[in-house]
Order: structure tokens, then sequence, then C-alpha cells
């Protein structure tokens, strides 16, 4: 098991059982969610980027998902089953290992479908160690979008598209097999920006059109082509983690990390790429 508890957070158990008598009837929690403390993000700087990433996922992604867009599942995160609940209607998890992959999810699809309701809380946190190493971490994300592929054949989540209304219905897209189409197009509109830059370039076609707009004075044309926009689509994708390491440690130190970061990325890419280039010669 890698979860871990603290004492401190142990005297809150109390109120954690509490949420599920307060609530009105039609909404008592069949799960509920808790966050999570990283305590593995300082081993290296890949433990600390997935630190990072798994922080603004367990906080500030989980509670946009809970409330107002109630997509919220099962993620393997410490939440606390309605135990009844769950045993009367079907059980808790799924058993092919195909299917099934990513089989913690399909147990907030059933409390789903069986008419449940599944919240998120962040006044409690349990401690959890991720992996620290660079071939564990692509074997774990590897095993993520393969089983959110598998997903996608279920029977589970064609019944939930069914029900959900159509908003509904768009927020558990994206946030289930659209993310990774998404990233699947912005990678590829990566390359075929490269690639098209490259031929711009060996071709001679880009320095043609460039003397053509001078002349011509069209300045739309000349910034089109010689634009290199800083605030690129990669880098939006680290907003959720600077937002919620600015409310949690202030902006200056959340930014401050967000640069360390990114120069902890450039030494590590110069160090795979002189190590490749060692190989290589070797």
């Amino acid at each position: 098991m890698n979860q871990d508890n603290y004492l401190e957070e142990a005297y809150k158990m109390r109120n954690v059982l509490q949420e599920f008598v307060r609530h009105p009837r039609d909404q008592t929690p069949t799960i509920l969610g808790l966050r999570e403390h990283i305590f593995t993000g300082s081993v290296s700087s890949l433990a600390g980027f997935m630190s990072y990433q798994e922080t603004s996922f367990v906080t500030i992604g989980q509670r946009f998902l809970a409330d107002p867009l109630r997509v919220r599942f099962h993620y393997g995160h410490p939440d606390i089953f309605d135990r009844m609940f769950h045993l009367t209607r079907g059980g808790i998890s799924k058993a092919s290992k195909t299917i099934n992959l990513s089989e913690d999810v399909f147990a907030g699809y059933n409390s789903i479908l069986r008419r449940g309701h599944i919240t998120y809380n962040e006044y409690i946190q349990v401690g959890k160690g991720r992996d620290v190493g660079l071939n564990q971490i692509s074997k774990f994300e590897a095993k993520v979008a393969n089983g959110n592929s598998e997903q996608t054949l279920s029977r589970d989540i064609y019944r939930l598209a069914r029900r959900f209304d159509f908003f509904r219905m768009l927020s558990c897209y994206f946030t289930t097999v659209g993310f990774y189409f998404n990233s699947l197009i912005s990678v590829v509109g990566v390359y075929v920006f490269l690639y098209g830059q490259l031929y711009l370039v060996l071709s001679g076609l880009q320095s043609a059109l460039l003397i053509k707009a001078h002349h011509q004075n069209m300045k739309s044309l000349e910034t089109a082509l010689a634009s290199q926009s800083f605030l690129q689509l990669g880098l939006l994708t680290g907003l959720p983690m600077v937002m919620e390491l600015g409310l949690e440690k202030g902006f200056r130190a959340a930014l401050s990390d967000f640069i360390l970061m990114q120069l902890q990325l450039v030494l590590l890419g110069t160090r795979l790429l002189t190590t490749g280039q060692i190989g290589i010669d070797g």
C-alpha cells in the first residue's frame, strides 16, 4: 500500500463520517472523496513534477469535477464508500482485466448509474507515495491511457452517456477520452507546425513570402510568418498547478516553483540529449 496517514488528520474522522448522515436523503454521498498529500516529491526532479501534477489533480481538478460538473467518479484515491449501498447494487469493482483495466473508476460508474451521489471534501488529507522513476511514471501514464480507451468500449459509459444531460455528457467526455483526444490533436498539431516551418524554410517559400509582404506592406502576413508565441498551448496545462500552488503557498512561491520546474526540465532534456549522443558515439 502506498497510502499514509497523519495523527492530526485522524482526529477529523468523526467529521468525515458525519458527512454520510447530515445531508438530506437524496444528497447522502455514496462515495466521499478526500485529498492527498504527495510526500515523495523531494526524491528527484521527476518525482517533483509528478507530485505537482498529482497535487493539482487531487485538489483543484477533483473540486471542479465534483461541483459544478458533477462528473467525479472514483480514481483510486482514498475515497470512503458507503459499503451497504455498493454491496447491494453490484459490488465495488469489476473483474475483467482487459475492458476493466482501470477497475477503480467503474465503482464510480456503478454508483452514478444506481442514483448514487459522489462528493469531495478537502478538510482532511492522507499521504500518498507516487512513482519516482522515469520508467515507472511512463508505465503508469500508459496504463491510465489504455484503461481509458477500454472504458469507451464498456456498457457502463454507454449507459451514463444515455442518461446524462447534454452539458454533463460533454463534461464526462472531456474528463475521460476527450482529454486524450485533445492531447493527441495538440501533439499532431505541433508536428504539423514544425514540419510546415521546416518546409517553408528549406523550400525558400518563407523568404519569398516575406519579401512579397515587405514590398506590398502586408504587416499581418509578416507577423503571421515570424510569430513565435511564448504562451503556447503546452504552458496552459500548467496553469491549474500554478493556481493551486498560489492558493496554498502564495503566488510568489508558485511562480518561483514554476520557473524552477522549467529550468529543471531544460537541464533534464540537455542531460538526456548528451547521454544519447555519448551512447551513439560510443
